[in-house]
């Protein structure tokens, strides 16, 4: 009797977050925590073919090191059959509380590879502002477009910025910065580069006496058609 569970294989695409001490591990390190992880679930990862065998699972784009991350994705392809919540359930009882599944989707269509399709990364910045400084405040509210958007360095590599005061603490600012994680001919765009945006961005906040209070990597994009989508809506 041939076992069912050869006859068929699941390809599963999920998100994750990874955050506290874990924000300081490197790409390669989170990919091994993740692979180790479904081995531990007793889930067995397919493999390539030849002389060095390396498992069917790619990953979106890395986070800078000791940026804490809640759109981390991956594919993997998986022998037999299991239902999504079943693996979400199974492989983070076998990670961390740092870094956990937040979402699970069967992909059922023909899915370009995650790494070559995602075009926008978004960061949301939390700023800290002197309450006191009033002048200065609105000063750079009007730079935030007219100088750090279209006239630095960086304005070609930014897709998109706003600016919001966050509703709890009125001596915090939100910024939420789309930057171009792929090249498109027509946008004659650049990559966003966050390091070196991060290391500007906190001396030029410096004349408006703004501190960076906290950064999140909080969401990729897609292109599809003149949209943007999640990763999750694309399959």
């Amino acid at each position: 009797m041939i076992n069912q569970k050869d006859t068929f294989e699941t390809r599963i695409r999920f998100k994750f977050y990874k955050k506290d001490e874990f924000k300081y591990l490197s790409h390669l390190d989170i990919s091994r925590i993740i692979v180790r992880a479904l081995s531990r679930a007793e889930l067995e990862i397919k493999y390539s073919q030849g002389y060095n065998p390396k498992p069917k699972i790619n990953f979106s784009p890395p986070t800078p090191l000791g940026i804490v991350s809640l759109a981390e994705y991956a594919d993997v392809l998986l022998d037999g059959g299991i239902e999504e919540n079943e693996f979400k359930k199974k492989v983070n009882l076998k990670l961390k509380p740092q870094m956990q599944i937040t979402e699970a989707k069967k992909i059922m269509i023909k899915a370009d590879n995650l790494m070559n399709d995602i075009a926008i990364s978004l960061y949301g910045f939390k700023l800290c502002t002197p309450s006191s400084c009033k002048n200065l405040l609105e000063e750079f509210y009007g730079d935030i477009e007219g100088d750090l958007r279209a006239k630095s360095d960086f304005s070609r590599s930014i897709f998109d910025l706003k600016i919001k005061p966050d509703k709890e603490n009125s001596d915090i600012i939100l910024l939420k910065l789309s930057g171009y994680a792929k090249i498109f001919k027509e946008e004659n765009n650049e990559f966003f580069k966050f390091n070196n945006f991060y290391s500007f961005f906190g001396n030029w906040l410096k004349k408006y006496r703004i501190n960076i209070k906290g950064v999140e990597k909080e969401e990729l994009f897609v292109v599809r058609g003149n949209a943007l989508k999640t990763p999750m809506e694309v399959i």
